[in-house]
């Protein structure tokens, strides 16, 4: 069961794997990304931030989530601000494959609007080839007091040691706000997590 909750922790949320042994009971990572913005009509900016992501094992299969990530969009000079809080569950397909399902409260905010809050769902799998990588999929829907869409997430992961690894994941939300119609957000993060025994 630990190999169980340390897999649904990877697919989540992108955290890597265990290198060897014991399997770890928390992780907290570090992330740069890159952020671009296609507010419908012509209208996109792009730019850089970071963010920190850690994820924690309640009781198997149960596990509980946090990350905040703050990006600048370079032309409109617009910092936007994410903070996303959850928990989640999950089963065994066959061994080193997984669906898992998460519920999470979604916070945004930027210079120019009021924080919008709401909440997301997902679900997805993940395939665990080996020890060393990971890789993960999930499809979930986020809606929040003026936004509401699919949001993709993607990635993998690469433990050099039992307690350090590099992750990189792709993330887009397609929706819409009000009043302006369609919008786009796609982060790719690069980042380096540590694990807790």
């Amino acid at each position: 069961m630990r190999n169980l909750s340390m897999l649904v922790l990877v697919a989540a949320l992108s955290a890597p794997a265990a290198y060897a042994g014991d399997m770890p009971k928390a992780s907290i990572g570090g992330y740069v990304t890159m952020t671009d913005v296609d507010a419908g009509g012509g209208a996109q900016d792009d730019g850089m931030g970071f963010g920190v992501r850690g994820w924690a094992v309640i009781s198997n299969p149960w596990f509980v989530h946090g990350e905040y990530q703050t990006s600048s969009l370079d032309d409109s000079n617009t910092d936007i601000d994410q903070l996303r809080i959850g928990g989640g569950l999950a089963g065994e397909i066959q061994p080193g494959m997984m669906w898992l399902a998460k519920g999470e409260y979604i916070s945004v905010g930027n210079d120019f609007a009021d924080d919008q809050t709401g909440f997301g769902v997902h679900g997805g799998m993940m395939f665990h080839p080996s020890q060393q990588f990971g890789l993960f999929g999930t499809l979930g829907y986020l809606t929040t007091s003026d936004t509401d869409g699919l949001e993709f997430n993607i990635g993998g992961s690469f433990s050099f040691t039992r307690a350090l690894a590099a992750f990189i994941d792709y993330r887009t939300y397609m929706g819409s706000v009000d009043p302006s119609g369609d919008l786009d957000v796609s982060d790719l993060h690069i980042g380096v997590a540590l694990m807790f025994y």
